[in-house]
């Protein structure tokens, strides 16, 4: 029988960090990023233990818990094309800006309207590397740029922001404009990290019971 402590343990934090989004205890959007990404960590934690994994643990834990209608694994391509801009890659870059990012600059853009699965990804620009692919996920960038930049800078690092594009429930990202920089930067919305949470809490309740998990023997995020 399935141990449902944590389904109850992740609601109490999912409630807690959606007020300090909307400002109680003068609370705000970093706050709840905290919380929710701490979560995460301990889930991940209990079904992997051990040092020094933990980011591709983490990663590791979202692609395999949160439910792939959470689109977890999902690559950013804007994020993608701004790495192989700066890695002064110039055949990939073209390759990717023609097949999916040719749109005018004054757009809302939201994950579901450009980002695309690794596969597609590959069908366009075959030369790239796995790893480095994998490392503009979502769950990847969530960790990489956005909860380690408020763990250790309290604020957004990387091309990642705190301020939304749309106030759309259902989107799990949306990237934000800056006049004075070419790429677009990623916002992850507070819906979606509710639902990481609470997905990834219930999906670890019904296999309870065979806690810990053998480690991988690669981890995703690595290719």
């Amino acid at each position: 029988m399935a141990d449902r402590w944590r389904s109850d343990w992740a609601a109490k934090k999912q409630k807690l960090a959606l007020e300090l989004n909307d400002g109680a205890c003068g609370g705000s959007y970093g706050e709840a990023v905290l919380i929710f990404c701490a979560a995460l960590s301990a889930l991940a934690a209990e079904v992997w233990p051990g040092t020094n994994i933990d980011r591709k643990r983490f990663v590791h834990f979202l692609k395999r818990f949160a439910g792939p209608e959470l689109s977890a694994t999902s690559i950013s391509v804007p994020i993608l094309a701004a790495s192989l801009r700066r890695k002064r890659k110039r055949g990939p870059l073209k390759r990717l800006t023609q097949a999916y990012l040719n749109y005018d600059q004054s757009r809302v853009l939201t994950g579901r309207e450009v980002d695309k699965s690794e596969k597609e990804i590959f069908s366009v620009c075959p030369s790239l590397k796995r790893k480095e692919v994998r490392e503009c996920s979502y769950a990847n960038l969530l960790y990489r740029e956005l909860r380690s930049g408020y763990v250790h800078e309290y604020r957004p690092r990387g091309k990642t922001v705190s301020w939304p594009m749309t106030q759309d429930k259902n989107t799990h990202v949306s990237y934000f404009n800056w006049v004075h920089d070419l790429d677009r930067h990623i916002y992850f919305h507070v819906t979606w990290l509710s639902a990481l949470l609470t997905i990834s809490a219930n999906a670890v309740d019904e296999i309870s019971h065979r806690l810990p998990l053998r480690k991988p023997r690669r981890w995703w995020v690595d290719g």
